[in-house]
């Protein structure tokens, strides 16, 4: 039987207009952009995410529950989560990158209209951070399974809307990101299959990246983390990558940052950052607080957030 040659994933310069990165993203599922991050901001990330990859051990996906699967976290990988508590200032610069923010804007915005009683009530959705970690393999790693991360919304793809996702995936290489280390594997085009049709591996392409480049991937496309089969003398050995994943805001936040981040960090945060990363309700008011506020109403009071004054509910100290 001939096996056909997987599509290769295109590669696009962050300089390029942005209208030439959402068409490839449309047709193909995803994209590697290159030189994303400015070599000050790559520096900046590696630096402040060293110290927390130093005090973690290997994963041994010991908190997952088995909800994807009990091999969905492999062991061979470091692990850090909520990255907007470990390095506030170098996630709130990614953020806010034009790149970052009109790929979302893009994939995850959209327009509504409802009514109560007679009143016609038009809406428009908006995006927010989904989760975030920084994510290094070390040699010996097992790959991932591949999958949909949308999975995690129990989203099924309608072919009437191809491009509908709850969520759209960042990855961004901190290091050079090669089959032999892990590169993630990824089937170009996935995302227009219908529920029914599995993954292959024969099927994947890899996304080798140069340090600062990130792979922009709709929720709908199938991928995974690849396989490091590097010596540790390999000067290329560690593969890194920082995930900062977008979703639309109405949906139940990917990875819970407001409980993740201590309220001292959260009250020293821009407000454009705190909108993103879930401290304001939606369009349509979805995460209210008490008598619908937003809990960013709660960051500066003296009980702060989850203490409640009228709430009768008394807080272990």
């Amino acid at each position: 039987m001939t096996v056909s040659t997987p599509q290769k994933l295109v590669t696009i310069d962050a300089s390029e207009p942005i209208e030439k990165i959402y068409e490839i993203i449309e047709r193909d599922g995803g994209v590697i952009v290159s030189n994303l991050l400015s070599p000050e901001l790559l520096a900046e990330c590696m630096e402040a995410i060293e110290p927390h990859f130093a005090s973690r051990k290997e994963w041994r996906s010991t908190v997952t529950h088995d909800e994807l699967g009990a091999d969905f976290f492999p062991e061979g990988s470091k692990r850090v989560y909520a990255l907007l508590s470990k390095i506030p200032d170098q996630l709130t610069k990614i953020m806010r990158l034009q790149i970052w923010q009109g790929i979302m804007g893009k994939f995850l915005n959209d327009e509504y209209y409802s009514y109560t009683g007679e009143n016609h009530l038009p809406q428009k959705s908006g995006y927010m951070l989904a989760s975030t970690a920084a994510l290094r393999l070390v040699p010996g790693a097992k790959p991932q399974p591949l999958h949909r991360d949308q999975i995690a919304y129990m989203v099924r793809p309608d072919p009437s809307n191809p491009l509908f996702t709850p969520m759209v995936g960042c990855l961004i290489a901190g290091s050079k990101c090669t089959f032999k280390n892990g590169a993630t594997a990824v089937i170009p085009g996935s995302h227009l299959w219908g529920p029914d049709r599995h993954p292959k591996k024969e099927e994947c392409t890899y996304a080798e990246m140069e340090p600062g480049s990130a792979l922009f991937c709709l929720g709908s496309t199938y991928h995974a983390a690849g396989e490091n089969i590097c010596e540790p003398t390999d000067p290329d050995a560690l593969r890194t990558l920082f995930a900062v994943f977008g979703q639309r805001d109405y949906y139940r936040q990917d990875q819970e940052e407001i409980l993740s981040t201590p309220i001292e960090i959260a009250r020293k945060l821009p407000q454009d950052i705190l909108k993103l990363a879930g401290y304001h309700k939606a369009v349509g008011g979805v995460g209210y607080v008490e008598d619908h506020q937003s809990p960013v109403e709660f960051l500066n009071t003296e009980y702060g957030l989850g203490k409640f004054v009228n709430s009768g509910v008394k807080v272990a100290p």
